[in-house]
């Protein structure tokens, strides 16, 4: 069955706890790519282009937007987690919570916004590290 995106739940770790982003506008999720290089030879059916695996994985950055409020203790998070250079522990779920991503992460940018007649947000680039676990 096809699920509207509401009710994304992106976590951040709060003191040792995974705790929800509040206030999310709006969100990514984080692109699993398997590492190809290119090996075509001369002798190549048709001169089309072959790849081979290289056994590396990479997870590329993602955004979300966040109706920013300094005050909001998720919010203090994401911004400690950018002043660190240690990852973070970050975990995103589907709407229904039926699979969810777990990784460690740095926070990579933070771009708030402040237009007329709009909320004060905050564009947050999370850069997920090693692993992810898919439950």
């Amino acid at each position: 069955m096809v699920q509207g995106g509401y009710g994304l739940d992106i976590k951040i770790d709060v003191g040792t706890v995974l705790t929800s982003l509040t206030l999310i506008m709006d969100g990514d999720y984080p692109a699993l790519v398997k590492v190809l290089a290119e090996s075509t030879t001369h002798d190549s059916t048709s001169g089309y282009a072959e790849h081979v695996a290289t056994g590396k994985r990479t997870v590329e950055a993602f955004n979300c937007t966040l109706a920013w409020d300094t005050a909001e203790a998720t919010h203090a998070a994401v911004v400690t987690a950018f002043d660190s250079d240690a990852a973070f522990s970050f975990s995103v779920a589907d709407p229904d919570g039926d699979e969810t991503l777990a990784f460690e992460a740095h926070v990579s940018r933070m771009k708030r916004e402040s237009k007329q007649e709009d909320v004060y947000k905050c564009e947050v680039e999370i850069q997920p590290t090693g692993v992810v676990t898919i439950s």
